[in-house]
């Protein structure tokens, strides 16, 4: 039985025309067109051409053209229906459905040509209806938006009236029926049986497959009525989910740029194409689909995509939920995060397409946005938090299709992450390579290095215990619990408080309690205390290695004036320590600035910049302090 012609023509319309003839010949990038010697005649210089945006090859040498069927059914020498199977297969896509050729499949073909040429009577129905005095109000609501009328004519914007049934009225008096407008996604059945246009009070903006074709619309309200945009519903020839906005338009920009911009809605694609930005698709207020992202990657040779969604909440859950399907087909992906909050369209308007630009160039690579995001949503500076972080990055870099990508993003995230101890660095790459989306928490476990004030002052306290005193009085719980080696306070600061001597038993049995206790993110490490002993990890052993280093380069002071020196030493390692706390909540409150900034709260900017500037204050007495000593 033939194939389904609509089924047909969507499988033509994602097949990758460069994927399939690539099987077969040598292409090589030429421009917009790939080009290779002809496989049907014999010649030296290349002359057959691909074109992927138009899905066709020709060869200029002995005049053999057509489309992807075409070219396998020439090289395979097969009926059309076996070709059609070998591009499904080759493409990874289903095969199309197949039905008999009967009066219904007949009509059902000349009601899908018949709803296309009713979508682009509708068009210039609502395009004139823009040119109409009386709807000056939809003129100005574009001017204020800055839409120029170079771009209004280029989209095929036009203006639905706020009336009943203005277009149903003009469809009707061009012989539609009453069948074809119900199926056309432009009218709406009221209860009482009779018909009312869809789109009424809005600025239109008609929705092209990637050929160009008028499939459906979608609608902005003028005032603040609900919803702001409204789309057409699904239709015999428009399916959500399987288009891109402005693709069209913008195909061949994005393959000589090299990648795509998504962004989420109309009016952002408006901006940037206005401004000369070409490369961009919008996605119609939807999840991104596997059928737009195999759309998209149809355009580019290397699939590279930056995502440019809303800042508020729904736009940032967009972009995770895209993360996933661009990943799984190839796609490197970077993330621009406007600042101030602005979405692409307000962003452009207030600051100009140049910084814009800029600010296309500092975007994020995938890894360093999601580590980004979790910096922000776990303490990274507990270990526990430090696993939550690892796991919710590490399902995305499972997606990377290439191996050696994949090993790479692991590489990053430890990076960022500080994650600097040779074993979870090496984990990390194992879950790389096998594509595991998780890592036990015991595993990501480890602590940071000794920063050079830590190792300082707890270098002194073991040489001359009775400084503990003067440590642990300005050591608080909240400032260690900042410390990168917080394990070895804790456990200092427990065997000094329990009376016994600083030897390596006690020491050791004490870091390696805390460290368990971390490890199950007991901040008070009691419930460890009683627990059954665990065989040593990697992780233990490390640890002991650093209870090992520190007692052996403990010297006890030889007379008064060496305890003075370790007093010194103390008191400018405190100081240190006590500066970089106030650093790390200056940096937080800054955040805060920023987010109250973008939620256009004022008064709690304010509150949080001033909170900056006494700490500022703080840290600078402090240090005066200590150089008047």
């Amino acid at each position: 039985m033939p194939f389904d012609r609509h089924s047909i023509d969507d499988l033509r319309s994602q097949a990758d025309i460069v994927r399939v003839i690539g099987n077969y010949v040598a292409l090589r990038k030429r421009g917009a067109s790939y080009v290779a010697c002809c496989p049907f005649h014999h010649e030296k210089t290349p002359s057959f051409n691909v074109h992927p945006g138009k899905q066709v090859f020709k060869c200029f040498g002995c005049g053999v053209g057509g489309n992807v069927f075409t070219f396998v059914m020439r090289m395979e020498g097969v009926a059309f229906g076996e070709a059609v199977r070998i591009v499904a297969e080759t493409c990874g896509l289903p095969l199309p459905e197949t039905r008999p050729v009967t009066a219904e499949a007949e009509r059902e073909t000349e009601e899908r040509e018949r709803l296309l040429r009713l979508q682009v009577l509708a068009m210039r129905f609502f395009q004139e209806q823009l040119t109409r005095p009386e709807h000056y109000a939809a003129r100005e609501y574009l001017a204020a938006r800055d839409v120029s009328e170079d771009t209004v004519a280029a989209l095929g914007l036009g203006y639905a009236p706020d009336q009943r049934s203005s277009l149903t009225n003009f469809l009707r008096d061009h012989g539609v029926g009453t069948a074809e407008l119900e199926r056309s996604g432009l009218v709406s059945v009221t209860d009482g049986g009779s018909h009312a246009d869809r789109f009424r009070g809005r600025v239109m903006f008609p929705i092209a497959d990637s050929q160009g074709r008028i499939i459906a619309f979608g609608g902005r309200t003028l005032g603040h009525g609900e919803p702001k945009y409204l789309n057409s519903p699904e239709t015999p020839i428009y399916v959500k989910g399987r288009h891109l906005f402005g693709l069209h338009l913008t195909k061949e920009s994005i393959r000589r740029a090299g990648f795509a911009i998504l962004v989420e809605g109309y009016m952002d694609f408006v901006r940037l194409y206005q401004a000369g930005i070409r490369n961009v698709v919008a996605t119609l207020g939807t999840a991104l689909t596997e059928a737009q992202v195999r759309q998209l990657r149809r355009y580019l040779e290397t699939p590279k995509v930056v995502l440019n969604f809303d800042n508020d909440r729904a736009g940032q859950a967009a972009v995770r939920r895209s993360f996933a399907l661009l990943l799984e087909h190839g796609f490197r992906v970077n993330v621009l995060h406007l600042p101030e909050g602005k979405d692409p369209d307000d962003f452009v308007r207030a600051r100009g397409v140049g910084d814009y630009r800029e600010q296309l160039k500092q975007s994020q690579p995938l890894i360093e946005y999601l580590v980004d995001v979790a910096r922000f949503e776990y303490d990274i500076t507990r270990p526990a938090g430090r696993a939550q972080a690892v796991n919710a990055v590490l399902p995305y870099i499972a997606k990377i299709a290439d191996a050696i990508e994949r090993d790479l993003a692991a590489e990053r995230l430890a990076d960022r992450l500080q994650l600097d101890a040779a074993p979870i660095r090496s984990e990390l790459q194992r879950a790389a390579r096998e594509r595991r989306a998780e890592l036990a928490a015991e595993t990501v476990e480890v602590t940071t290095k000794l920063t050079l004030a830590e190792h300082s002052v707890l270098q002194v306290l073991l040489a001359h215990p009775p400084l503990c005193a003067t440590a642990f009085e300005a050591l608080d719980d909240e400032l260690i619990d900042r410390l990168p080696g917080r394990v070895f306070f804790r456990a200092v600061r427990e065997v000094y408080l329990s009376g016994r001597a600083f030897d390596y038993p006690a020491l050791a049995q004490a870091v390696a309690r805390w460290q368990r206790a971390e490890t199950r993110s007991d901040a008070t490490g009691q419930s460890d205390f009683f627990a059954a002993d665990d065989a040593p990890t990697p992780l233990d052993l490390e640890m002991e290695n650093y209870v090992a280093e520190l007692l052996l380069r403990a010297e006890p002071p030889e007379d008064d004036a060496q305890v003075e020196r370790y007093r010194a030493i103390l008191e400018d390692g405190l100081l240190v320590l006590q500066q970089r706390r106030i650093e790390q909540q200056s940096t937080a409150l800054h955040h805060l600035v920023r987010k109250a900034v973008e939620a256009n709260d004022e008064a709690l900017a304010l509150h949080h910049a001033n909170e900056r500037l006494r700490l500022k204050r703080a840290r600078l007495m402090a240090l005066s302090k200590r150089y008047q000593r």
